[in-house]
């Protein structure tokens, strides 16, 4: 799909520009109306991003342009920072496809992007081959993600403890991983253990190692994970779910920097950088007496918190194409439907980056070439609930009417969206059609209320 980008400002074409790439489209950029113009002539766009405000010809002048002169059928977005409802109508009126506000979200601007090249584009399929990213890398390019990254680096040029926070599967590792990557320690070991996956005899072991004849079935001496993490950084993941008294032999290390391996009285030193992570709320551990305050103050120097795929739903497209360009095989090209992407798009994903990435290997060796939304696990394909299911028995008389559903449903997506008719379109799977019809329909509605109430 080809898409212009007019602004007279570089940091928003800029901006637009890698927004749209990110996606896969082909962008050009105009700085004024006369360059917009003079690229209309040589290329046929399906979309264009226009400012309102610019020197010479403004957003209204080149819309006119396109829609009349031209004639062209791209699908044409005003953005302004000065709005306002009679720009708004004004827009609609001469033939704008949408209006949207600035600050804008990334997310918003590739909502629009999707939802014009699902109309233009229904049956396309986009190949995998040339849109993978290097395996540590995926995290996506979301602005929450980005200023996530760009924290973790910063964070990495320190020696302060850091408590990586987020729900199961969500890439608590990764982050952990970039954070060695760029430290000074880089070049020595990145070591992990999931502390709640064993009990506290093994996890000391694990981490302190022992000598022979320590415990019943230890054949041999062992170096613990601190000892192999020496000079390097180690990560406990699942922290939140050890024991007290494993607490109390941790926080010791922690303040003293050195241990004894089970079955010696001998100390050893080490210079380790500890990172920790868990899926839950350590201070309510804490104010439950499940954890240490004072091992908590000693792992929590910083804390970084990864947030759900379902709160960055741009991410799932670019992460998704790179792992099927992970496990598709060298002997068969490797496609898949722009509807398939979409309804990846619209899942909730509970089971966050662990869940995608598993189901596009298994959709990666299973499919024939080509990835269709008929290949997806049902509880993708299927049209989410429009209202949340109440456990409470609720009487008759208290039930809401059909239409107020309607309207707070409605208000809540538009709220959830900054008013973009396109995206709330997007995110209830109707047309903008049948969204402008349920508008009308509660605002008609509205004022009959009110006739009723004034008579």
């Amino acid at each position: 799909m080809k898409i212009l980008v007019v602004d007279d400002e570089e940091p928003i074409r800029e901006l637009v520009k890698d927004a749209m790439e990110a996606r896969g489209y082909r962008v050009w950029c105009a700085a004024n109306g006369r360059e917009a113009l003079a690229l209309g002539d040589e290329i046929v766009f399906d979309l264009v991003f226009s400012d309102v405000v610019m020197d010479g010809m403004n957003g209204f002048d080149l819309l006119k342009a396109f829609r009349s002169s031209m004639r062209s059928q791209a699908e044409i977005v005003l953005m302004t920072g000065q709005a306002s409802v009679e720009s708004a109508i004004e827009a609609v009126q001469r033939g704008a496809n949408d209006y949207i506000c600035k600050p804008f979200s990334i997310g918003v601007l590739q909502a629009i992007a999707s939802a014009v090249e699902q109309r233009r584009y229904p049956s396309k399929l986009v190949p995998i081959e040339s849109l993978s990213m290097p395996q540590q890398e995926i995290l996506g390019n979301s602005p929450v993600m980005i200023d996530l990254v760009k924290t973790a680096a910063r964070v990495a040029l320190t020696e302060l403890p850091v408590m990586i926070r987020g729900e199961s599967g969500t890439g608590k590792e990764l982050i952990a991983r970039l954070i060695h990557r760029r430290s000074h320690r880089s070049e020595r070991p990145f070591v992990a253990v999931n502390c709640g996956a064993l009990p506290d005899t093994l996890l000391e072991s694990e981490l302190f190692g022992h000598t022979r004849g320590a415990f019943t079935g230890a054949d041999s001496a062992r170096r613990g994970l601190f000892e192999e993490a020496d000079g390097g950084t180690l990560l406990l993941d699942e922290v939140t779910e050890t024991s007290p008294a494993f607490q109390v032999k941790l926080l010791r290390v922690l303040q003293e920097g050195e241990f004894r391996p089970l079955g010696t009285n001998s100390k050893k030193r080490v210079n380790v950088r500890v990172l920790s992570a868990t899926n839950r709320d350590p201070q309510v551990f804490v104010e439950q007496g499940l954890f240490r305050q004072d091992l908590l103050y000693r792992l929590q120097g910083v804390s970084i918190i990864v947030p759900p795929l379902r709160d960055r739903r741009e991410d799932v497209r670019p992460m998704a194409l790179s792992f099927l360009a992970q496990y598709r095989t060298a002997a068969r090209q490797l496609s898949i439907a722009k509807d398939a992407l979409l309804a990846l798009e619209r899942y909730s994903w509970p089971g966050n980056i662990r869940e995608l990435k598993h189901l596009m290997q298994r959709l990666a060796a299973l499919s024939s070439g080509i990835i269709g939304i008929g290949d997806l696990p049902t509880e993708i394909v299927s049209t989410p609930r429009v209202a949340s299911v109440m456990n409470e028995v609720i009487p008759e008389g208290d039930l809401p009417t059909l239409e107020q559903l309607e309207s707070d449903y409605l208000v809540r997506v538009l709220g959830a969206v900054g008013g973009n008719k396109s995206r709330a379109a997007l995110v209830m799977g109707v047309d903008r059609k049948t969204l402008y019809r349920m508008i009308d329909r509660q605002v008609n509605l509205t004022g009959e209320k009110r006739k009723a109430t004034q008579v």
